[in-house]
């Protein structure tokens, strides 16, 4: 698959627009003083972690179905 067609599909996915929203609500409450930094880097980790474990479920029904 080309770059542009892995871009497209990237832009097409909910995961990836959950994360997107998920990191600029921890930035806006990082903005607000509503969190401190160590509060917001935890944050953050724990979305990139959700989305990296949906792929990982993705990718694993996928491998599923080829075999």
């Amino acid at each position: 698959m080309k770059i542009p067609a892995k871009f497209k599909l990237l832009l097409q996915s909910r995961k990836f627009w959950v994360l997107v929203a998920a990191l600029a609500a921890t930035a806006s409450a990082l903005a607000a003083g509503k969190i401190d930094a160590w509060q917001a880097l935890q944050a953050a980790i724990a979305a990139l972690a959700f989305y990296c474990t949906g792929i990982a479920l993705v990718d694993a029904g996928a491998a599923g179905k080829k075999e």
